[in-house]
């Protein structure tokens, strides 16, 4: 069992804008044209967050940087969705 630290507050903020920066914006809007979608900002308590995106087409997973460029990550562990 693990403790969700996001306190009822979904994986993507309903303004995402507000967790990242301009050149991750910029970033965003360019890899959405490719195939990739935002699937979770981890919000940090200080500082920044990490932003997760994956591609539709082949699953890849990659976290867009400061600089909007996207970094793709086998390693990355995403947690399964629980409906409850």
């Amino acid at each position: 069992m693990f403790y969700d630290k996001r306190l009822g507050k979904g994986p993507i903020p309903a303004s995402p804008e507000k967790y990242i920066n301009e050149r991750q914006v910029d970033g965003l809007s360019i890899l959405k044209k490719f195939g990739w979608k935002l699937i979770c900002i981890r919000r940090a308590t200080e500082g920044t967050g990490t932003t997760l995106m994956k591609n539709r087409q082949d699953q890849a997973v990659g976290v867009l940087g400061e600089d909007g460029i996207l970094r793709i990550s086998p390693d990355i562990q995403i947690r399964k969705s629980s409906k409850r």
